[in-house]
């Protein structure tokens, strides 16, 4: 039996940490031995796992960065669990840390945040994150951009021969229809995502304050984050008390998608490699007005599985959600074209096949 384990940073909850748990679940499900290692600790992530069967422990380090000293620790850890392959939420010092420390199993690394943020990254900060992935480049076996996006970023610096594209996915026996807006008072838009400056969940409520809030329809947002304070008090400026909801963090992300009728993946500064709220939302089938950034347009089919809009513009941003909230059948439409777009490109069992063959020495296609 090929056992594999999967290191994570913390088990703080975020796209690349549920998509890790999903996938360790899914692996297994397929005949796979795996377990999970925290560098630093792995609330609350950890007592997903626990629930799944799935076995954690953590090295319980103050920061991240202090893996670099204590390698062997960290490779004895994983060559206990991982006898076969380990698999990285991406390279850098970790997978260089990983080799010093003696582990010598196949080493998968998961290019989740290959991209760097539009315009608000200082070159002290761009020759920081640069010099830890060259830093790992001899000590993985393959390295898996997520998107094609990410792909053509990780070809200019990368021989490709290296490189494979695995989308990720999301459990399609989990992330279910249900009916939508005729079972509500009011159409219903969502977002989840944390709430940071770079994201632009400030255009969103500017955007939903000119038109959909006029359209009688009401916004949640899942998530938490510095920026919270500020977008709650930028809410009440706009005059949408009662009609916006701050639900914070939730880890029952079905339940949430279900109860919106559109769901909306906006993001200004911050170059996004994936988009994993996107995907859970398109498998609910729900349309996603979604930003043009990144590789969102790769996720979302203007017009066919919802509305791509351009990055920053607010007027287009409101423009597209008042279309949907308009017109039910549009709505309807481009949700059941999202979830099949997702059973054909998105089934997180297809993703797990396709890293489990990297594990047996077999490429992904």
């Amino acid at each position: 039996m090929t056992k594999i384990a999967a290191v994570l940073w913390s088990g703080s909850v975020g796209g690349a940490e549920t998509f890790t748990a999903d996938l360790c679940r899914t692996v297994r499900e397929l005949g796979a031995g795996v377990s999970v290692v925290f560098v630093t600790r792995g609330e609350p992530l950890d007592e997903r796992l626990a629930a799944a069967g799935i076995l954690h422990t953590s090295l319980g380090l103050a920061r991240g960065r202090k893996v670099i000293h204590h390698p062997r620790a960290l490779a004895r850890c994983v060559q206990t669990l991982g006898l076969d392959g380990v698999l990285l939420p991406r390279g850098g010092y970790l997978a260089a840390a990983l080799r010093i420390g003696g582990y010598r199993g196949r080493i998968v690394c998961i290019a989740h945040d290959a991209t760097l943020e539009l315009g608000r990254v200082t070159f002290r900060d761009r020759l920081v994150r640069q010099l830890d992935r060259v830093s790992g480049l001899w000590a993985s076996d393959v390295d898996v951009a997520v998107s094609d996006f990410v792909l053509m970023q990780m070809q200019r610096r990368r021989r490709a021969g290296r490189l494979v594209r695995i989308y990720n996915g999301v459990d399609l026996h989990v992330y279910t229809d249900s009916p939508g807006s005729a079972d509500r008072e009011a159409v219903t838009i969502a977002y989840a995502g944390r709430l940071i400056e770079g994201k632009g969940v400030d255009i969103l409520l500017h955007a939903f304050a000119g038109g959909a809030a006029q359209e009688g329809a009401r916004l949640r947002i899942a998530g938490d984050g510095p920026a919270r304070s500020m977008l709650q008090g930028l809410a009440a400026e706009l005059g949408l008390d009662g009609v916006v909801e701050f639900a914070g963090w939730t880890l029952d992300m079905p339940s949430f998608w279900r109860a919106c009728d559109v769901a909306v993946m906006q993001s200004n500064a911050s170059v996004e490699s994936f988009g994993m709220a996107t995907v859970e939302a398109m498998a609910c089938a729900r349309p996603v007005v979604a930003t043009a950034n990144g590789a969102l347009p790769e996720l979302v089919e203007d017009g066919v599985t919802g509305l791509v809009v351009p990055r920053g513009d607010g007027v287009a941003l409101a423009d597209a959600l008042v279309a949907l909230i308009r017109d039910d059948e549009k709505r309807r439409a481009t949700g059941r074209a999202a979830r099949v777009r997702c059973e054909q490109r998105f089934d997180i069992r297809d993703c797990a096949a396709s890293y489990l063959e990297l594990f047996q020495g077999e490429r992904a296609v």
